[in-house]
């Protein structure tokens, strides 16, 4: 039995990864359009992650509750579907869409590369952008107060991954999506690195004990992100990647000490906000609190 737990804590992510990515191209064969087979592929491969959390938990006492799946719930269709991700979403789509059909636009993306390549550059040069946004969020007062919102659980596990508040997400796109539109990517490369993003996401967040070992040199892993959400200041304020993980290597901020675990989670207020609404005013209230 443990040799088996073994395996599975070291195939489930690539395994998981490869089988979203599969399955939207099956989708896409089978005449899917792009404009829902992504979201319907993280609907199918997603559950994945969850279930794998009850099956090799890292940390029982960070599994989630009826309660916690259900305020997780209304972050994910207010904030990352209904505002502010799937309006953008149309427009990114919408806007990729009629430039494709125009030669004269400005356009320096090489759709001329296979699709693999593309989606590998996109995330590569998305998670640049979603780097620096990340690490601003920790030492820039007014956009702390926005990221507060993720960092308020006290538990770490896939779901949660939700929880942004919604100008914080529309500051995402507008690093990781917005500006490759501009210069020309095309609506299938969107699509695939939406799954990749999404996947990656669940995982980052994930309470499953998975063993990625020389991976976590290369992709924002549990094992590393963990480490983002810890409420010791010294510990949080490293691993900004969300994917990517090479750009906090290039830049000093990976952080994975390999003879303890992360022990404490969360924000140093105690008096945060808890609850969907109350979060999502907790940024502008007029009270002045450190950056944690």
């Amino acid at each position: 039995m443990r040799g088996v737990r073994r395996i599975v804590s070291v195939l489930a992510y690539p395994l998981v990864m490869a089988a979203g990515l599969i399955t939207l191209m099956g989708l896409l064969d089978a005449g899917a359009a792009l404009t829902w087979a992504p979201f319907a592929t993280v609907a199918i491969v997603g559950p994945i992650v969850i279930l794998l959390e009850r099956i090799i938990p890292f940390r029982r006492g960070w599994m989630a509750n009826a309660s916690d799946y259900l305020e997780d719930s209304l972050f994910m269709v207010a904030v990352q579907v209904t505002v502010p991700f799937a309006m953008a979403w149309a427009v990114a789509f919408g806007l990729s869409t009629a430039l494709s059909h125009h030669s004269n636009h400005f356009s320096i993306w090489p759709t001329h590369w296979p699709l693999f390549a593309q989606l590998a550059l996109k995330v590569i040069a998305g998670d640049f952008f979603r780097y620096w946004l990340h690490r601003s969020a920790h030492t820039w007062s007014p956009l702390w107060r926005l990221h507060e919102v993720h960092h308020h659980p006290n538990k770490l596990y896939s779901t949660n991954v939700f929880r942004f508040h919604p100008i914080e997400k529309a500051l995402q796109f507008c690093c990781d999506t917005l500006p490759f539109v501009i210069i020309g990517i095309t609506p299938d490369v969107l699509a695939f690195y939406f799954v990749f993003y999404a996947i990656s996401g669940l995982f980052q967040h994930s309470n499953a004990d998975l063993r990625l070992g020389p991976l976590n040199y290369v992709f924002s892993g549990p094992e590393v992100h963990r480490w983002h959400h810890s409420r010791t200041i010294s510990e949080s304020n490293n691993n900004y990647a969300h994917s990517f993980v090479v750009w906090d290597l290039v830049f000093g901020t990976y952080f994975r000490p390999k003879s303890r675990v992360v022990e404490t989670l969360g924000l140093l207020d105690p008096a945060y906000p808890r609850g969907f609404w109350q979060q999502l005013y907790a940024p502008f209230r007029r009270v002045a609190r450190d950056i944690t």
